[in-house]
């Protein structure tokens, strides 16, 4: 079987899914890697095989406050309203992704129309996609193939569209087909190929959901549960972590993709150095001089580390800080270490707070503003509290309940003959 993944050019969306390729490139199918230039490298270095699409010749359009005005009119949003999370994930998840995909000024789109003709030429039995890459769906109909998404945090994309055909069929509301915004943000890409929007080109003809059962997600959508395995890059292994810790040892990791999405000095780095000068404890800091600030003073007991796979620090650790992303949540959670979350506005932080703290196995803190005085009270208590040893076993004990991927091979095979249209 031919296997072709789609990715959107973030690191954290290619992870999740590498585990799965490693399954079923070890199982004898044949599996390519597809997106933009700039993750090749990464692909490769992960032992897989890769398709560069290319870049885009221009930038993508700017985000219009009318675009937006028309989602949030649409989705029925308020200031101040609990949608508000909902509202910034449409802006950055799905608006802002789908757009990598529109065409530009001249009528060129090279990404889509790469991974298209790839499709076309190398047909593939199923193609696995990112939802942020809304291109994936339109090569599995072009070349035949069973289309399957692959979640790597919480489906806003299906909360948004479950909420806007409630929102169709509420009397009350004037949303209709004709006033849809995200038929409307995909046409450029679906209509390029002489496809009309659809929710069977939206979300495929099932889900892999890496997410354990106990997270919510929108009812309705067919998916197939997967052990999220955590992969998180690969390097050498340095000879001090080769030692056993001599006090306890803390993470402080605040994601690969946010140094690109938010680069530049971090007040979160300050106030969980200035928090742990005076602790017992052995910092590894995986953040970079960027991050870090200049001038900025590093306590004696802190390891500054501009990259460090996390799945070979965290066996060490008893205690992780870091922003909230589910890849790093989850390299976490795969050896029952203790997390604290130090929100920010970007990512998955409000769901995978949510359910640590309902789990116990860590606590949360709001990113803006933070304190030394917080951090320091807060880890203090993830290191002293055996409830949250116990937390973090019942994370572990949720992750590990679904079929990890190499026990998802088989299931695939059969779901891809099951909806693949291509004799």
């Amino acid at each position: 079987m031919r296997i072709l993944i789609a990715v959107a050019p973030l690191t954290a969306h290619l992870y999740p899914s590498v585990p799965l390729a490693w399954a079923l490139q070890s199982a004898g199918h044949e599996v390519r890697v597809a997106s933009n230039t700039g993750l090749v490298e990464q692909i490769t270095a992960a032992g897989l095989t890769a398709v560069g699409l290319g870049e885009r010749t221009a930038p993508p359009a700017p985000i219009t406050d009318e675009e937006l005005d028309r989602f949030s009119d649409a989705l029925g949003f308020e200031a101040g309203s609990g949608f508000d999370q909902l509202f910034r994930a449409t802006r950055y998840y799905l608006v802002a992704a789908y757009k990598r995909y529109h065409p530009d000024e001249e009528g060129r789109q090279e990404l889509a129309d790469t991974l298209v003709e790839f499709a076309r030429n190398w047909q593939p039995d199923l193609v696995i996609w990112d939802p942020a890459c809304p291109v994936g769906p339109v090569a599995a109909r072009e070349c035949g193939a069973a289309s399957a998404r692959m979640m790597w945090g919480p489906d806003y994309f299906g909360w948004v569209r479950r909420r806007l055909l409630a929102r169709m069929n509420d009397p009350a509301s004037a949303v209709s087909a004709d006033t849809d915004p995200l038929a409307a943000t995909l046409a450029p890409v679906f209509g390029r190929f002489g496809h009309d929007f659809s929710d069977d080109l939206l979300f495929g003809d099932f889900t892999v959901d890496p997410l354990p059962a106990q997270l919510p997600r929108p009812e309705g959508l067919r998916s197939v549960p997967m052990r999220w395995v955590p992969y998180t890059g690969a390097a050498p292994v340095p000879r001090w972590l080769s030692q056993p810790p001599s006090r306890p040892r803390v993470c402080l990791s605040l994601g690969v993709t946010g140094r690109t999405v938010s680069a530049g000095r971090d007040e979160r780095v300050a106030a969980v150095l200035e928090a742990v000068a005076g602790m017992d404890v052995e910092v590894v800091a995986t953040v970079n001089t960027d991050q870090l600030g200049e001038d900025r003073k590093v306590p004696d007991n802190v390891r500054l580390v501009d990259y460090l796979p996390l799945t070979q620090v965290m066996p060490t650790c008893s205690a992780i800080i870091h922003h909230g992303g589910f890849g790093t949540f989850f390299a976490a959670a795969a050896h029952r270490v203790p997390q604290m979350i130090v929100m920010e506005e970007l990512g998955s932080a409000l769901s995978s707070t949510r359910y640590l703290e309902a789990r116990g196995a860590g606590v949360a803190l709001p990113g803006d503003g933070l304190t030394a005085a917080q951090v320091g009270g807060e880890l203090s208590r993830l290191l002293s509290e055996p409830s949250f040893q116990r937390g973090a076993a019942a994370v572990y004990a949720d992750m590990t309940a679904a079929p990890g991927p190499g026990e998802m091979v088989p299931i695939l095979e059969r779901m891809a003959a099951q909806y693949r249209t291509r004799d």
